[in-house]
């Protein structure tokens, strides 16, 4: 048989339960007999002592305790006197009968008259002997003048016993049991609805589990309290959140990636069905056409490469020291040419004799310089200028690259590392980018455990800035 969480929960809750008035029971039961017959010892104690202040005027200095040996009406009219009624046997030498047991019970069989000297003087001698563990010897001294002229002695159980206090005893157990049958039954019912109160969020998580894996990713759960289960859900809630936006995300990369592959191809296709068709003669500006969408295909190609791979970091090896100075100097120097060519004079703020060491990926670090690079170069207007600062702190290095104009508008900077994401799509293929170059150097930084940011350059156009921590961390 398949034990669910309810079972488990409800039979651990009924079996402590249980221990628990078991337990009650028998300290009950052991506190109730001895407490019971303590008080029962301490009402008989009352009595005696009431007693030892009356019987002190039977003493006389000269006969002693003669007069109550010889008057045994004065010894009933003293029981008498604290609530106890004596009946004497008919015959005191015999054996004790069964059927006389029951008057051992009695306060006036167990009672003894004691001289100075703790003779007996009235009541039975075996009374002034411990018979087994159960029984304890109780003396009240009896005083005249200031002076202890005999004692009263008592003998009484430590434990309950005899058959009034047993039926007593007895019918408080009964009770009591009436009470744990009552109780188990309330806790039977407590147990139930706790557990099912306890497990509802649980349920909830196990629809939302189910949902979820058949692709409902719509299904929130709602939660209550702060409890760990309460975490519990809030978590799963914004799992399913995560999860809805990560796959929106994918339909709509896989939507664009789709666009951009369509655009070249159906070029391609239409310049290749003109020349078969003899619309058009295999000349080289068509020919050279042909060839640039090609090379659009290749470094969209190359780019989603790229992504994938700083996606995976499988080739970030961050344990190797680097001159990030010499990075930038090289990169600078490879663009200067075309730069130039497109009147775009570049600012080194920076010492560029100076070496900038940190902890990183040499080649990882070179493609983030080259892609902000070739970004600048795509998107400044000529006639432009790009000015590169490099600075160090105690434990990072802040890396920026800002350009001239043209702008970019403040609510597309957030979503300027969004992959395939341009401001403007028409611009930007005719410029040959993929809209992925600032996603890959997101990926890098983020490898690298840095921070970058796109923010309005004073230049009039885009300003990126990098923080690199220096050791790897």
């Amino acid at each position: 048989m398949r034990l669910t969480i309810f079972h488990k929960l409800f039979i651990s809750l009924m079996l402590i339960s249980m221990l628990m008035m078991v337990g009650m029971a028998l300290l009950i039961n052991n506190s109730f007999q001895n407490g019971f017959q303590s008080y029962l010892n301490q009402s008989e104690v009352e009595k005696v002592e009431s007693m030892a202040e009356d019987i002190s005027d039977y003493y006389s200095s000269d006969q002693g305790w003669r007069q109550l040996q010889q008057q045994p009406e004065l010894w009933d009219r003293l029981l008498r006197n604290i609530g106890e009624y004596p009946r004497r046997p008919k015959d005191h030498s015999g054996p004790t009968s069964r059927k006389s047991r029951p008057d051992y019970n009695r306060l006036e069989a167990r009672l003894n008259l004691l001289d100075k000297d703790e003779n007996s003087i009235i009541g039975k001698r075996k009374n002034l002997r411990r018979l087994h563990a159960n029984i304890q010897i109780t003396k009240v001294a009896i005083t005249k003048n200031e002076q202890t002229i005999g004692w009263l002695s008592i003998i009484q159980r430590e434990n309950i016993k005899g058959h009034l206090a047993e039926r007593f005893l007895r019918q408080q157990l009964d009770n009591f049991y009436w009470i744990a049958a009552w109780a188990a039954l309330f806790s039977f019912i407590v147990a139930a609805l706790l557990v099912r109160h306890l497990l509802k969020p649980l349920k909830s998580l196990h629809s939302a589990a189910k949902s979820l894996s058949n692709g409902n990713f719509n299904y929130h759960i709602d939660v209550r309290g702060k409890d760990e289960l309460a975490e519990l859900s809030l978590a799963f809630n914004l799992l399913t959140s995560t999860l809805k936006t990560q796959k929106l995300s994918r339909e709509q990369w896989l939507a664009d990636i789709s666009h951009e592959l369509r655009t070249p191809i159906a070029v391609l296709l239409s310049e290749i069905e003109a020349i078969e068709d003899g619309i058009r003669q295999p000349e080289p500006k068509y020919i050279r056409s042909l060839h640039d969408q090609v090379i659009t295909l290749t470094r969209l190609v190359d780019d989603l490469y790229s992504l994938s791979q700083s996606d995976s970091g499988i080739l970030i090896d961050t344990s190797h020291t680097v001159d990030i100075t010499n990075i930038i100097n090289n990169i600078a120097n490879q663009n200067e040419v075309r730069l130039t060519d497109k009147h775009i004079a570049i600012q080194r703020l920076y010492d560029h004799s100076q070496p900038t060491l940190l902890k990183a990926d040499a080649k990882s670090l070179a493609q983030l310089i080259g892609n902000l690079f070739e970004n600048s170069y795509r998107y400044t207007d000529k006639n432009g200028q790009i000015q590169i600062n490099l600075q160090q702190t105690n434990d990072h290095i802040l890396l920026t690259i800002e350009d001239s104009a043209p702008a970019v508008p403040e609510d597309a900077l957030p979503k300027l590392f969004d992959r395939l994401y341009r401001v403007d799509k028409s611009r930007s293929r005719a410029n040959g980018g993929s809209g992925l170059g600032l996603s890959i150097c997101e990926n890098i930084v983020k490898m690298h455990n840095g921070k970058i940011s796109a923010q309005h350059s004073e230049l009039g156009g885009l300003k990126i800035a990098i923080s690199l921590p220096i050791k790897d961390d």
